[in-house]
Parts: C-alpha cells; sequence; structure tokens
C-alpha cells in the first residue's frame, strides 16, 4: 500500500487499463458520431496508454523485460504525444506533422536506451517522466496560448495537464537525486512515487479527456446558434437590396401597433414606389432595374432613422415604418426621399441607365379602429393617388392640413378637392364594409 491510494498497486494499474480501454474507445465512438479528427488522436492515445499500463502490470508475472519496460514506457509516452495532436487539430492549428516529426525519432530512441537501461532502479523512470511533463506542460501551453475564449473547460485542461506535467517532472528530479545519492533515497519511497504519479495521472487525463467531449458541444451550440441566426437574417432580409422583406416588416409593424395603439401614440407609414421601373427594365434591362432598386434602398436608408423599419414590400415597393410619427411628419421625410431620388447624381452611379424619379403614399394610424391591413391599405390608397397625380410626389403633401397652405403643382381648390375624395376612400367605415 502506498500513502495516496485506498487500492494497492496492482488493482490501481489494473483501474487504469480497464478506463483508458473505455475512455478510448468512448473516443473512438465520439470520432465515427461527430468526424472530429481530435477524437482519432484521443483514442488511440488513450488505447495506447492502457496498453502500457497492461505491459507494466504484466511485470509482476513474466518480469523485467523488453516488453515490460522498454515496450510499456513507449506506449505510455504516445497518450502525451496524441494530446498534443489532438490539441493542435481540435484548435484548427497546423503542426500535427511537425508534431510527429520530431517526437517519433525520440521515442524510437527512448525504446532503445530504456532496452539497455530497463534494469536500472532510476534511469528509466527519469527519461519517461521527463518527455510525459514535457509533453503535457506543451498541452497546457497549446491551449492557455490558443484556446479562445477560455472558458472554465479550458481552464480544466490547463490545469490537469499542468497538474500531471508538474508532478513527472517532480519525479523526475527526486529520480536523478536518487541515481546520485541511492542512499538517501529509500527504494519504497520510488515504487510508491511511481503508483503516486499513476494515480495523478489517472485522475487528470480521464478529467481533461472528457473536457474535449464538452469543448466539443460548446463549439458545436456555439455553431449552430450563428448558423441559426444567419438563416434567421438571411429569411428576414431581401435578397437584392438587404432591407427586410415583407413578412419581417408585417411582424414589426404588428408588434408596433400593440405598443402605439393602447397608448394612443402616432405612427406612420410610407409606401414608396419607383415611377416606370417596368419601363426601365424593358428599355435597359434587368440590371438596370436592379441598379435603380439599390440606388433608392440607400437613399431611404440614408434618409430613415434608427428605430424605422425599411423593408422592399414589393417588386417595385418599398415600405417604411416611422415610430411615434405624425403624419404630417412622416409626409416631410417622404418629401425628402423623393427629391434624393429626383435629384440623384447619376455621374456618381454609373449603373443608373435613366433618370428616376418615385411617388411615395403615407397613411397615419387611426387609433379608433386600425389594424395592419387597414393601414397597409390606406397607404396603398394614398401611392396610389399619387401615381394617378402623375408620380413624382407624395401624397398628402407635407403642406396638407396646415393653415393657408395647398399642395405644390395646384390650386387650394383643386387640392382641396383630391383631399375630400382620398378622405372617403380612406374613411374607416368604407374600408370594413
Amino acid at each position: 500500500m502506498y500513502p495516496f491510494s485506498v487500492i494497492d498497486p496492482k488493482t490501481l494499474m489494473l483501474t487504469a487499463v480497464g478506463v483508458f480501454v473505455v475512455t478510448g474507445l468512448f473516443m473512438a465512438l465520439a470520432h465515427r458520431i461527430r468526424h472530429e479528427h481530435a477524437y482519432a488522436w484521443l483514442a488511440l492515445g488513450n488505447l495506447a496508454f492502457a496498453a502500457g499500463w497492461a505491459l507494466t502490470l504484466a511485470e509482476h508475472v513474466i518480469g523485467v523485460n523488453w516488453i515490460t519496460v522498454p515496450l510499456s514506457n513507449l506506449f505510455l509516452l504516445l497518450l502525451p504525444v496524441m494530446l498534443i495532436c489532438a490539441s493542435l487539430d481540435f484548435l484548427r492549428l497546423p503542426g500535427i506533422g511537425f508534431a510527429l516529426i520530431v517526437t517519433s525519432p525520440i521515442v524510437v530512441t527512448l525504446f532503445f536506451v530504456l532496452a539497455q537501461t530497463m534494469h536500472d532502479p532510476t534511469i528509466p523512470g527519469a527519461l519517461t517522466s521527463s518527455l510525459n511533463g514535457a509533453m503535457y506542460l506543451g498541452t497546457a501551453w497549446i491551449f492557455s496560448r490558443y484556446s479562445y475564449p477560455r472558458g472554465s473547460v479550458v481552464h480544466a485542461i490547463i490545469g490537469a495537464n499542468t497538474i500531471i506535467g508538474a508532478v513527472f517532472i517532480a519525479r523526475t528530479a527526486v529520480l536523478l537525486y536518487a541515481s546520485v545519492a541511492p542512499s538517501e533515497v529509500p527504494h519504497g519511497f520510488l515504487e510508491q512515487l511511481v503508483y503516486t504519479a499513476l494515480l495523478v495521472n489517472l485522475v487528470c487525463a480521464l478529467a481533461q479527456a472528457l473536457c474535449f467531449p464538452l469543448l466539443d458541444f460548446m463549439r458545436a451550440e456555439t455553431d449552430h446558434s450563428r448558423v441559426s441566426r444567419r438563416l434567421s437574417n438571411l429569411g428576414d432580409r431581401d435578397s437584392l437590396t438587404g432591407t427586410y422583406n415583407r413578412r419581417a416588416f408585417t411582424v414589426r409593424l404588428e408588434v408596433e401597433l400593440q405598443f402605439h395603439k393602447p397608448n394612443r401614440l402616432p405612427l406612420s407609414v410610407i409606401l414608396l414606389d419607383i415611377d416606370h421601373l417596368g419601363a426601365i427594365n424593358d428599355s435597359y434591362g434587368r440590371g438596370a432595374g436592379d441598379a435603380a432598386l439599390l440606388a433608392v434602398a440607400e437613399i431611404v436608408e440614408s434618409c430613415s432613422r434608427s428605430n424605422d423599419t425599411f423593408a422592399r414590400y414589393g417588386d417595385d415597393e418599398f415600405a417604411l415604418l416611422l415610430p411615434e410619427t405624425p403624419q404630417g411628419q412622416a409626409s416631410a421625410m417622404a418629401e425628402s426621399i423623393r427629391a434624393a431620388v429626383a435629384n440623384l447624381d447619376r455621374g456618381e452611379q454609373p449603373d443608373i441607365a435613366a433618370p428616376m424619379t418615385c411617388s411615395a403614399g403615407v397613411a397615419a394610424l387611426n387609433h379608433r379602429g386600425d389594424t395592419q391591413a387597414t393601414l397597409m391599405s390606406q397607404a396603398d390608397v394614398a401611392l396610389f393617388e399619387a401615381k394617378r397625380s402623375g408620380g413624382n410626389c407624395v401624397f398628402p403633401p407635407p403642406n396638407v392640413g396646415m393653415p393657408g397652405k395647398s399642395a405644390p403643382g395646384g390650386d387650394a381648390d383643386h387640392g382641396g378637392a383630391d383631399l375630400s375624395l382620398v378622405a372617403a376612400m380612406l374613411d374607416p367605415d368604407d374600408l370594413r364594409d
């Protein structure tokens, strides 16, 4: 018995064999399911570690020979080698080939050196402990240097490898001291040190082996969330202009209605239509029409506010939702958009094949009974009136409803007649009928 265990060394080694066989098979299954190459490296390392302790256990049956000392230590050394490869692979870092090229001659040389010194009480242990410690500390350095972000699981891997590496380096120091002053270090203490290192290795290596699936799960969850957000954005966006699409606009409009109606806050909608877009497509091609849509979308986005919702509502229509905005202010914004489109500098927009204009219809929330359907219907009727008036205008214009003002381009009587007609068309009772 040794101080750090309640089981004897043979039982501990047998436990290590069983635990690392199961862990290796688990990693092999994870590799088959996830197709993550890091699991393959971990499976090889854990199975090699189990084989190494099985051969060490055989020393109690067949004695010290090239199988129970050199070959067993070679298998034990494969775990930290495979762990370095798994870490590089898992963190998507280059260098696996270089690591194998460097460690392969070291492992082969170690085998022949151990074959010559296997009966020495300190040299085999000092050699294997120093190499194992260095490689475990190397794994800890890789994660501390390149893993981002560093959560509790990453810190657990760093800590486990640091502890294992420190224990092996400490064992190396004790063995080197024992080789210089053998009388100062009892043989029983050296045996206890071996099994203490095995116990630490067993616990920490198993803990960090389980950390890799946790990291993989966390990374997969993060990737899934990122893809879901991208798909959600794609589902809410128009593929040409990058603005919201009609579905996203209607969802947002319903949310705003639920807030503005009970609080009796102003809410306006602008429907914007590019005049004669079909003629532009017919005369200059679909590319010219797409360029016109992109140019108008850019203008509207530059004129809108951060809390407004802008969407491509139809083939040649855009919709702009203006929270807490009365109709007069919405008409003024629509007029600024119309003017910007009409005055677009085609010298700065070489893809715009012909001069273009737009028309806009504005509707405001009527708290007596407006729904999403009635509000958009009012905006659509207002847009129709703007188009019927010849296009390149806003209806109702910004100055409608202001004392002593009339619509530009016409007299007061004419403007009043138009407004009366549209007011009748937009009456909520008529819409419900």
